[in-house]
């Protein structure tokens, strides 16, 4: 092709230079536009939460810093209307001849871009998508019948015997601007607790990567037991912004991994597979997520629909407020408020205690952490709150529950964690500190403690959370029977009778052959087999925006004046030290108190289910938990809670 294109990048969670496959093509074909384009319309109720938006802002100022080196500055736009629009005006103004950009596989996105997409081509205006963010595309991964996995075990088995032929794009040395449209400029914005714990930008994401793979990656199976300290890879933000390739990851992995092996370290085996494994999961649930995307609204398991969720406001905001009485789960939840990051076992830990202690519907626990969290990532939580509250096939058990007090002295056996995000407790004995509740009244005054004034008792009992889980589950099974049978019309066999009580999994064929005109480095859109449903965006109709209010208007008083945590925030650095600092006259800061939202709606890490696999046993890297006897509870405790 001539060098006489005049392209346009559209930038979204693309933010790097090396190794992006649509910068790359549009620098080698003519004339360059980098283009991001800011517009809340689009997020719907998934707006960015503050640390997220923090970690975009400071991401775009490096990569325009970077855009800018090479002779083509970042142009962002605040779009009032649409990004159609946006990129329409951008087209005209500059005589731009094609859009080129990277893919992205949520639902909100997949909508997006397939309207953009059309509307655009209707225009006359040449459209290439490229993959930037996966190793294996949603459509080219399917079981001998065709169809998409519904078990990650099959699902990482099958990718694992695929081919895969690691193509990085080279970063252009230079870069020819397209004229004629004006970049925008803001004034910095920081966060000074933020900044000072972590370093965004993509040659920081290269630092941190090179640092996890050098010093942390051939002891990362002994950290899933450690809850403090720096014992995972740090690395979810720097992949969900894009400003890491998982490509490069992957290739960097694999090579100290061949290295290990020719030095004989034995032991690096199990630490490489565990890493590769939670990036499988991220790749699974964009999978997941393009496949059935229904699945941000609800369960994968059709069965579900009928479980008697809890929409209880109260215990919601104890949770969130970390004020469960329980103290493993209320450390994790304030140090998630106060800091936007906590260890994947937590994670597991919280949400585990949301779903089934307190039975509060998944999806409102799925968006408190999409607000919250600095690595918000819409398929990632999607995948983990489905997975830990029993809505995929190969999820937790339904009828799991696991004890608070058994997995903390498991995870923090010395109460540190704990003592630092929960003040209150700091004068507790390690005995006691995991179940105060139990403690002599002479211990809790010697701690300063008094349970139910200055920190809670338990906000359900043990016994009780057993009794009401079995409920729940007896329930679901009742009314899933009953609409199976309205269904059968009263012509009820054995072979139907058999299948009632089984799973609702849902099925998408994606063997096909594509159409002459279709083109093998494009975006497929899902189909589910035997239906033809227009994509659109999905709704969560929760109380949701009124029940947190509260939490989102008090967030600008977290500042650096904390001393837990400022402990927490330390830990997190980057070795390099060499924090980007955003100059005070940015193009790339078009975003400052606009992307401000006191109604802000925001995912999860990777890491997440690292160690989560099979419920029906399969080749199970489960928990670890319910090897534990007492962390599973089947029978009601002896104990008082």
């Amino acid at each position: 092709m001539a060098r006489s294109e005049k392209t346009v990048v559209w930038f979204r969670r693309d933010l790097r230079i090396d190794d992006n496959p649509a910068l790359a093509t549009a620098a080698k074909e003519g004339s360059v536009l980098p283009l991001f384009i800011w517009c809340p319309a689009d997020y719907e109720q998934y707006y960015p939460g503050r640390c997220s938006r923090w970690w975009l802002k400071q991401s775009l100022a490096h990569l325009g810093k970077s855009l800018e080196s090479l002779g083509c500055p970042l142009t962002l736009i605040h779009a009032e209307d649409s990004t159609l629009a946006a990129l329409l005006e951008s087209i005209h103004s500059t005589g731009a001849t094609r859009v080129v950009y990277n893919r992205l596989y949520d639902p909100i996105s997949l909508v997006h871009d397939d309207r953009i997409k059309n509307e655009l081509s209707a225009l006359g205006i040449p459209v290439q998508s490229f993959n930037g963010d996966l190793l294996y595309e949603p459509w080219e991964v399917y079981d001998e019948n065709g169809q998409a996995f519904t078990n990650f075990n099959m699902y990482w088995e099958k990718c694992m015997n695929l081919s895969l032929e690691i193509s990085q794009s080279l970063a252009p040395v230079r870069l020819v601007p397209v004229p004629g449209l004006e970049s925008s400029k803001d004034e910095e914005s920081s966060n000074a607790l933020l900044s000072r714990a972590w370093s965004p930008g993509w040659r920081n994401a290269e630092n941190m990567l090179d640092e996890f793979v050098s010093y942390g990656l051939l002891e990362y199976s002994k950290h899933g037991m450690k809850v403090g300290g720096t014992t995972t890879s740090l690395l979810s933000p720097y992949l969900h912004f894009g400003e890491l390739s998982v490509r490069k990851v992957y290739q960097l992995v694999k090579m100290h991994q061949v290295n290990w092996e020719n030095e004989g370290k034995s032991e690096a085996e199990e630490s490489v597979l565990l890493f590769l494994r939670s990036i499988g999961f991220r790749e699974y649930s964009r999978y997941l997520c393009f496949n059935f995307p229904f699945t941000q609204k609800r369960s994968l398991l059709g069965n579900l629909k009928h479980y008697p969720w809890r929409s209880d406001e109260d215990r919601f905001k104890s949770w969130r407020q970390g004020m469960t009485g329980y103290p493993l789960v209320d450390a994790g939840m304030r140090e998630l408020w106060a800091t936007g990051w906590t260890h994947n076992r937590i994670r597991v830990i919280v949400s585990s205690f949301a779903v089934k202690f307190l039975q509060i519907p998944w999806i409102w626990g799925m968006k408190y952490f999409w607000d919250v969290l600095l690595d918000a990532d819409l398929e990632s939580d999607i995948l983990g709150w489905q997975y830990i509250s029993g809505s995929l096939p190969d999820g937790h058990e339904l009828s799991r529950l696991d004890n608070p007090e058994v997995q903390g002295q498991k995870y923090d056996p010395d109460g540190e964690y704990i003592r630092t995000w929960i003040p209150e407790l700091a004068r507790m004995p390690t005995e006691w500190i995991h179940c105060p509740w139990d403690a002599p009244s002479s211990i809790l005054e010697v701690a300063g403690v008094e349970l139910g004034f200055n920190y809670p008792k338990p906000i359900v009992q043990l016994h009780i959370a057993r009794e009401c889980l079995d409920d729940a589950i007896s329930t679901m099974w009742q009314l899933d029977t009953a609409a199976k049978l309205a269904e059968l019309d009263g012509e009820v066999v054995e072979d139907n009778m058999n299948n009632i009580r089984s799973f609702d999994i849902p099925n998408v064929v994606l063997k096909k052959e594509l159409s002459p005109s279709a083109s093998s480095i494009d975006q497929r859109i899902p189909s589910t087999s035997g239906q033809k449903k227009k994509l659109q965006p999905l709704e969560v109709k929760a109380p949701y925006k009124q029940i947190i209010q509260d939490d989102v208007m008090n967030a600008s008083n977290m500042e650096d004046t904390g001393s837990t945590a400022k402990l927490q925030a330390s830990r997190k650095r980057s070795s390099s030290d060499s924090a980007f600092n955003v100059p005070s006259c940015s193009s790339s800061l078009i975003m400052h108190s606009q992307i401000h939202d006191p109604n802000s709606c925001l995912v999860l890490h990777s890491d997440y289910l690292q160690q989560n696999a099979d419920r029906n046993g399969a080749g199970k890297v489960e928990d670890n938990d319910s090897e534990d006897s007492g962390t599973s509870i089947s029978r009601p405790s002896k104990r008082a809670a």
